[in-house]
């Protein structure tokens, strides 16, 4: 009987790249995995890191290669598909499957659960499985193996990372749990790359680290941070049109394709529930975020889409069980309108890291309908997610702080650089960079305003009472200003260098990344080692945190500087915001201006 191909030994297509000789030269190779199992996870590989070891296996130097032969023991992935009898994981979860596959599961070693060590242990590249067929790893697009030798992410509280060689840090990322810490104390001579849009959007929190010590090489930390969930834009399939889904209308300004352009959309919004706040939309802002999501800039979204994370108004029903607002309040909807209530980041009131968060637009919420923002008349929520706005604070000043005011006041809080007499660096000086700039000299920090701009020198210094101001472009400033920082709120979103922000802190001081650039920075790791220097992201604030902040404001009179626009002018505003041209947040007047046609 012929030998079946690769492709031709199992049920599933599968397509990687494969060294076919001891050449170790790799090109792309069609081959095939196995059905699931009723004990196996298949998952999609979306990440595979290169290990040395893969070059000695594509060139045999240890020759015990098998050809072809397709590398990759460092793979993580979506789980795509369980079979009957997995009790671990799910469809949807991430998981990754290091160097083994199988054991034999008798001897000491397994029995100690020290399968790497078992006689009979699988490798999971060029090895012979049970049936007799070839093992390949992870340079491919597909990966399926046993329950037990799948790791689910977001399972260690921390990784040491030793390797001095340049490689992937987005796999170790996704292992981590949330504000799990990740240390490296290996010294890459060549920058890693550090994907922050990716830390930001994720909906965990971790922390990069690098340590150098003789006595203490793990120290205690007390970072947050972190992946996009990236895919093809969306067009809402429904049974019924957004205007027929629920039993109320509601009218706002939505865009209908990656052109972004806005128009009035009528749609519906559901009846109110027993915990819900029904509010009739006063004044929305406009967060740079939305400007991202109406092109579809980050491939997540869902059209027809009316935008708007930043959302207040005044109570106009509430629902039998709802407890702490009554008809007339005046409050706010920020980032989020749901999450599970069940998980560690939802019992520690960090519902903005929940796996299951619903974003307040352009998400599926828990009844399978698509979440409609504040660029509209109306909107409901869960009492749970309703922020009370003080009487103190204006309306229309209070809308950017439910996004911009908790991006920067939740880093300074959970980082500890809210400490009077700190001084606190905030780079970039936009919508967030201004508040961040106001909430850490009411927090009593000496502020130093970093810009690639000189003529905002005189705001910062005069309008919003900072400090000092460096021009990143500057070198002599910046040689002034060296080692001189408890910690850094980086606000910018455009790729640019973070090495001499790494410069400008002290040993063991933080830089806190809250802008989302769309490419992957370069991280020194060199430098951070030297002084046990963190690089840390953070994603918005839970619901506890933003009422506190939004109290905070009120507490100090502090609020954003805005530039109020009819709703008719917001293509015009989305234009002025490509360009920078907006002192510093633009706020919807939505309950003067929004009329249905």
């Amino acid at each position: 009987m012929a030998k079946l191909s690769p492709e031709e030994q199992h049920p599933v297509k599968a397509f990687g790249w494969a060294a076919r000789d001891t050449s170790g030269h790799l090109s792309p190779f069609n081959f095939s995995r196995r059905a699931t199992g009723e004990g196996d996870v298949r998952f999609k590989v979306l990440y595979c890191g290169i290990c040395h070891s893969d070059l000695h296996f594509i060139k045999n130097e240890w020759n015990f290669s098998i050809y072809p032969l397709v590398p990759g023991h460092e793979i993580v992935g979506e789980v795509t598909e369980v079979g009957i009898k997995v009790q671990k994981v799910k469809v949807g979860d991430k998981v990754g499957v290091g160097c083994i596959i199988g054991a034999c599961h008798t001897c000491e070693s397994c029995a100690n659960d020290l399968e790497n060590y078992c006689p009979k242990a699988i490798a999971t590249y060029s090895g012979t499985y049970y049936d007799g067929t070839i093992t390949y790893g992870g340079y491919s697009d597909s990966m399926v193996a046993d329950e037990r030798y799948v790791a689910a992410m977001g399972t260690l509280d921390g990784i040491i990372d030793t390797v001095s060689a340049v490689h992937p840090i987005m796999p170790l990322l996704g292992l981590l749990k949330s504000h799990g810490k990740l240390i490296m104390v290996g010294a890459p001579c060549e920058p890693l790359e550090l994907p922050v849009f990716s830390l930001i959007m994720d909906e965990q929190q971790h922390n990069i680290v690098a340590c150098c010590s003789l006595k203490d090489p793990y120290w205690p930390l007390i970072l947050k941070a972190k992946s996009v969930r990236l895919g093809r834009v969306k067009t809402t399939i429904m049974g019924s049109l957004p205007e027929q889904e629920h039993p109320k209308e509601a009218f706002g300004w939505a865009a209908r394709d990656t052109s972004g352009h806005l128009s009035p959309f009528k749609f519906s919004r559901r009846a109110t529930g027993e915990k819900d706040v029904a509010f009739k939309v006063l004044y929305c802002g406009i967060c740079h975020s939305d400007l991202h999501m109406i092109k579809n800039e980050w491939g997540t979204s869902i059209y027809p889409m009316v935008p708007g994370h930043e959302i207040v108004g005044e109570v106009t029903e509430v629902g039998s069980k709802v407890e702490k607002f009554k008809v007339g309040d005046k409050v706010g909807v920020g980032v989020l309108v749901n999450s599970c209530r069940s998980c560690d980041n939802c019992a520690d009131n960090l519902e903005n890291y929940c796996p299951q968060a619903v974003f307040t637009y352009a998400a599926k919420d828990y009844d399978g309908t698509i979440t409609y923002g504040g660029y509209s008349d109306t909107m409901v929520a869960d009492e749970h997610f309703i922020i009370r706005i003080p009487d103190t604070l204006p309306l229309d000043a209070a809308a950017p702080l439910l996004c911009a005011g908790i991006t920067v006041y939740s880093p300074l809080r959970y980082f500890q650089l809210d400490k009077p007499g700190f001084h606190i660096g905030v780079v970039g000086l936009g919508g967030l960079g201004h508040m961040a700039v106001k909430f850490a000299k009411a927090m009593g920090a000496k502020v130093t305003v970093i810009s690639t701009s000189p003529n905002k020198k005189k705001e910062a210094l005069e309008n919003l009472g900072a400090d000092s101001f460096l021009i990143s472009a500057e070198q002599d400033q910046l040689q002034s200003a060296m080692g001189t920082m408890d910690g850094i709120i980086d606000t910018v979103s455009a790729p640019h260098s973070l090495l001499p922000l790494i410069g400008l802190l002290k040993s063991h001081a933080k830089l806190i990344l809250v802008g989302l650039p769309d490419k992957p920075l370069e991280l020194h790791v060199f430098p951070m080692i030297l002084g046990r220097k963190m690089v840390a992201a953070s994603c918005v604030g839970g619901i506890e945190e933003t009422q506190e902040m939004m109290n905070f404001a009120a507490k100090y009179d502090l609020k954003p500087d805005i530039e109020v626009i009819p709703v008719n002018y917001v293509n015009t505003a989305m234009e002025r915001l490509v360009k920078g041209d907006v002192k510093y947040r633009f706020v919807i007047d939505v309950g003067n201006t929004l009329k249905a046609t």
